[in-house]
């Protein structure tokens, strides 16, 4: 009998032990979320002011086959406001920046020019460009005006 008493009581204590642990875990996962999420929550987007460059009109042929097709537009590009040297960079290479639009564009055909297709053609024009740069990116391009025909 008193053996089944000391059986008993280390079952108990075996049970209190695991139980103490989960909660101790239990606690632990809840204040470590609880310090993650506060963290993230002071934090507040960081907000990024743009600059805008005209690159003036641009007037090409589209490589179109079958037919004559062209393309006129005046295109911008926007870069961080407080990226100084970036500023300066492009000012720099205003002619090379223009350069490579207007191959990009000759490259490209009419259906390209769809508003189904803008996000591409934004986004490969913007890659490339930002090849020719080595202090800084572009964050967007905007075109103003645009005539396919």
């Amino acid at each position: 009998m008193a053996e089944e008493k000391k059986e008993n009581k280390k079952g108990k204590n075996g049970i209190l032990i695991v139980l103490l642990l989960l909660i101790f875990v239990g606690a632990g996962t809840f204040g470590g979320a609880y310090f993650f999420m506060s963290k993230n929550k002071a934090s507040s987007p960081v907000i990024v002011q743009e600059s805008f460059v005209e690159v003036g009109e641009i007037f090409v042929n589209l490589s179109d086959e079958g037919s004559k097709r062209y393309v006129k537009l005046n295109m911008s590009i926007s870069y961080d406001k407080s990226n100084k040297d970036l500023a300066k960079e492009i000012e720099e290479k205003k002619v090379v920046i223009r350069d490579v639009a207007i191959f990009y564009i000759k490259s490209c055909k009419a259906k390209d020019f769809e508003p189904s297709n803008e996000v591409i053609l934004k986004g490969e024009l913007i890659s490339r460009i930002n090849q020719k740069l080595t202090t800084g990116v572009l964050k967007d391009i905007y075109i103003s005006d645009i005539i396919v025909q």
